[in-house]
């Protein structure tokens, strides 16, 4: 029933010509020219003397109100119908209509003669006195309940479908939204209200047999039971798949009959009905959703159709995701196949790198990282990022690396080796449809003098940890990305490096991503210093955790951290690591030389 606050609509007053007709008729036949806006068995008539109180009506209007036929009745005996909670809205209604003349309407709600609240329209038009104020009201009163529970009946059921549409585009747009198999479980878990069902087991073909993407409302031994899909029709999901066709069962009565086999782990759910529906994939291969439901279900035309549209939304979803991901891990494999293999080294320079792609299907980033053996004990370590995320990106990403290296090996200053890199670029961009653009840090480290000589291309610039010091940004000249200007100069700076220092060079992916405010670049170089003394590979670890700096950010990631460890005794300078090293790329030619010191000690 609507409350009284909502309906009291009263209309009042009226042009002049109005109220100079109203005083020009008096008598109750003007009662006519009144229409009540809903026709019904239930319609009365009743006229009102404003001064004495007196009211004046049919039968009818008396059994309305619940009260007993008499010649004539008091508008309080009428009020006093009104249930207590609307009693003040009716009064307040009354008075603002007995303000001016002209016509009225209004809606309230009464008790009937069984004890029900009833819902009541009156209107009319009050007319003037021969002092022109408010004198009678005459009208016509009829009885909405019926009219009334329908529309609020029709306005529930809209609302009710209102909300399913919401709930349906609400869950279609999250399986749009969803970028792996965990998010479209969520949203498939979430969206089932929309339909009315309370469980899902959803199967999708993989690897020559079905498996089990996503289930809820079930119990685990249900599961089992209810996806086996073999050729016999044991299951409602076998039988969908075996026929092409939908499953409905819209009782436990209908399971127990037809499934005889899963009946008895069903009934444990506590679920009520059923539908199995086939999904094939793009390649014909079968499917099925199994929906679930906590009452009885008449599975009507609409209700199967939405369903089914849900079912094929739950499969195509799933085969869309699933392939950007086998898209996505290919693409990964190949870019990494493009990066150094295994664990770098360096003399006297403990190395650990990470790499993490944000890019999704196939795309490829161009980040990259390297470490380059030089003459005299020292070592290049490089790490850059050409523009965009497609194969092209990372074809350049492969040459550029290479290209460095052998300038770097060739034993050009810092400086030279990225203007030599910018010409090599620049010439490769003689083709405007493949011209594309790199970043590059280049850095030399002499162990032995802990010096570092420090040359940049655009790209953010390293972060040097000294033991007992804060984690620093070292203070170089930015220079130009590669590819941009044949003629940009880069310049070296040099600065010192204490032994058990960490150098940390990255990729805008982790620096530009932590460095969205302050607070975040100093998290990020607290996690530096914070594990300076620690494991290599556990900072680098933590780095790329590092809140803020992950890949939804949209851009790679790509980390070279390098500890410079102090100088092992009776190595002549060489550390460890860089004599492994060494054994790794030439165990025949240190045989070979370890032989031969071995003679010539011999001789003497």
């Amino acid at each position: 029933m609507t409350q009284p606050s909502e309906v009291l609509t009263p209309v009042t007053g009226g042009s002049q010509a109005d109220r100079d007709r109203d005083a020009a008729h008096s008598g109750e036949d003007d009662i006519a020219v009144f229409h009540p806006s809903l026709v019904t068995a239930d319609v009365g008539f009743f006229s009102w003397d404003i001064a004495t109180g007196e009211v004046f009506c049919d039968p009818e209007t008396y059994r309305m109100h619940g009260l007993p036929q008499a010649p004539s009745a008091s508008m309080d005996a009428f009020l006093a119908r009104v249930p207590p909670s609307d009693i003040e809205h009716v009064r307040a209604a009354m008075r603002r209509m007995l303000s001016a003349t002209g016509t009225y309407q209004i809606e309230y709600r009464v008790k009937g003669a069984d004890g029900g609240l009833r819902s009541m329209e009156a209107r009319g038009r009050i007319l003037p006195g021969p002092d022109g104020h408010p004198a009678r009201m005459l009208g016509l009163v009829t009885d909405t309940t019926v009219v009334r529970a329908r529309s609020e009946a029709e306005q529930q059921r809209l609302r009710v479908l209102a909300d399913r549409a919401g709930r349906i585009r609400d869950f279609t747009a999250s399986l749009a939204a969803s970028m792996t198999v965990e998010a479209i479980v969520e949203a498939a878990e979430a969206g089932l209200a929309a339909y009315g069902a309370s469980g899902l087991i959803l199967l999708a073909p993989h690897d020559c047999h079905l498996d089990v993407v996503a289930s809820c409302g079930f119990a685990p031994e249900a599961v089992v039971v209810l996806s086996q899909a073999g050729p016999d029709d044991r299951t409602p999901i076998s039988a969908a798949i075996r026929s092409a066709a939908p499953v409905y069962l819209s009782s436990p009565r209908d399971l127990a009959d037809r499934y005889p086999a899963v009946a008895t782990v069903i009934a444990a759910t506590g679920e009520s009905a059923w539908v199995a529906i086939p999904v094939p994939d793009s390649t014909g291969t079968m499917g099925a959703c199994l929906f679930s439901f906590t009452e009885p279900q008449p599975f009507d035309p609409d209700q199967r159709a939405l369903l089914s549209a849900a079912a094929g939304l739950l499969a195509q979803s799933l085969e869309r995701v699933r392939s950007r991901e086998e898209l996505h891990a290919l693409a990964t494999e190949l870019q990494r196949g493009m990066l150094p293999r295994g664990r770098l080294d360096a003399s006297r320079l403990t190395i650990a790198t990470r790499y993490r792609a944000a890019t999704s299907g196939m795309e490829i980033g161009g980040d990259f990282y390297d470490v380059v053996p030089l003459s005299g004990g020292r070592s290049a370590l490089v790490i850059g990022d050409v523009e965009g995320h497609n194969l092209l990106a990372a074809s350049l990403m492969g040459q550029l690396r290479t290209a460095v290296h052998a300038y770097a090996r060739e034993g050009h200053d810092p400086a030279e080796v990225l203007s030599r890199a910018n010409q090599w670029l620049m010439e490769r961009n003689a083709d405007p449809d493949r011209a594309l653009f790199a970043t590059c840090c280049f850095i030399v480290v002499d162990p032995v003098a802990g010096e570092l000589a420090v040359s940049q291309a655009g790209h953010p610039p390293p972060v040097l940890a000294a033991p007992g010091a804060r984690p620093r940004v070292l203070a170089c000249e930015t220079g130009l990305p590669l590819g941009v200007d044949a003629s940009a100069d880069y310049v070296t700076t040099r600065a010192s490096m204490a032994p058990r220092s960490i150098l940390m060079l990255a990729t805008d992916g982790l620096l530009d991503a932590a460095g969205d405010s302050d607070d975040e670049l100093a998290t990020l170089l607290e996690a530096l210093r914070a594990n300076t003394h620690g494991d290599l590979e556990r900072l680098a670890d933590a780095l790329v955790s590092v809140p803020g700096a992950r890949a939804e950010h949209g851009d790679d990631v790509a980390l070279l951290l390098a500890r410079l460890e102090p100088a092992v005794p009776g190595r002549a300078g060489r550390s460890a690591a860089a004599w492994l090293s060494a054994w790794r790329r030439r165990p025949l030619e240190l045989i070979r030389g370890a032989w031969e010191a071995g003679r010539g000690g011999g001789a003497g």
